[in-house]
């Protein structure tokens, strides 16, 4: 079983599409303009330049034919298929 991490997000087993998405700390920087407010944004992720990525799995809550809730996990946004569950 594949796990997260703030850096590597890792890709999908069915189709090997990369998971990780831009960095945190480039977001806030384009977005804002400059490195202060790159850095306030950064940080309210748990992150700082050169370290945390978004990812691009997408989290999936299901439920059951009687509603009652399933095990979460992740699936590829490129193929559709999951790529792990959430430990």
């Amino acid at each position: 079983m594949q796990e997260l991490t703030i850096n590597d997000h890792g890709f999908c087993f069915h189709c090997n599409a990369d998971l990780n998405g831009d960095w945190v700390w480039d977001i806030g920087f384009k977005k804002y303009g400059t490195e202060e407010e790159a850095d306030k944004f950064a940080a309210s992720f748990g992150a700082i330049k050169g370290f945390g990525r978004f990812g691009r799995e997408i989290y999936v809550k299901g439920y059951d034919e009687s509603y009652n809730k399933l095990p979460p996990y992740f699936k590829c946004p490129d193929c559709g298929e999951k790529c792990y569950e959430q430990n």
